[in-house]
């Protein structure tokens, strides 16, 4: 599970985060950004990317409903089962989501803002794709499970965010900023990652060294 969350979740959490920083960033001049913004967004879906996460909150609460009865939990076997499952058949969104945080990395440090439009493009694309996979995993164990919960509400977070609905002034992003901040968060994320693994674990590390 450390490996999944390390390899897997914790990028995306870090990357769903700079993203949401993009359009934080904005927010506090939204006077300035108001002509721009309608330029840019007439190059976006905007109808469909805002519906897009209300739809997705009605089959998440649904399927958590349905689901939340049957999860069982400390089940390692279960657990087990879940990883494997969430790797086979989310392992390529997460790869692309994974380039598309190294695009991201680099337009912000080449300040290219280009870079950035495409991006967001590509980002939206995915992650719908990326949540309707979540969605459909039949998963036994609430460890798991709590992990999904989390990603999706980080998906709907960054699918709700400026930059992907368009109201981003490009112009005007503090490129220097998010870098910091981007940094900032990924120190804090690695912390957090290393207090979600279960002390059992670590303690059947410790005693298999021994």
């Amino acid at each position: 599970m450390k490996k999944l969350l390390q390899g897997a979740i914790l990028p995306f959490f870090i990357f769903a985060s700079g993203m949401t920083l993009l359009g934080c960033n904005q927010a506090a001049e939204p006077e300035q950004n108001a002509d721009s913004s309608e330029q840019v967004s007439s190059k976006y879906d905007t109808e469909e990317n805002q519906q897009k996460p209300s739809q997705d909150e009605e089959i998440i609460a649904s399927e958590t409903t349905k689901n939340n009865e049957n999860l069982k939990s400390g089940n390692m076997f279960y657990i087990a089962r879940d990883v494997a499952d969430v790797q086979l058949k989310t392992g390529d969104y997460i790869a692309k989501l994974q380039q598309a945080q190294t695009d991201l990395e680099t337009a912000i440090q080449q300040k290219d803002q280009t870079q950035l439009q495409e991006t967001a493009k590509n980002l939206s694309r995915e992650l719908q794709g990326f949540n309707t996979a979540l969605i459909s995993l039949d998963l036994k164990s609430q460890e798991i499970d709590q992990m999904r919960q989390q990603v999706l509400t980080a998906n709907k977070q960054v699918l709700n965010s400026a930059l992907l609905n368009g109201e981003v002034d490009f112009t005007k992003i503090d490129f220097d900023k998010i870098e910091k901040q981007m940094g900032t968060i990924q120190s804090e994320m690695i912390k957090l990652a290393g207090m979600m693994i279960p002390k059992g674990t670590s303690n059947n590390n410790e005693q298999n060294s021994e």
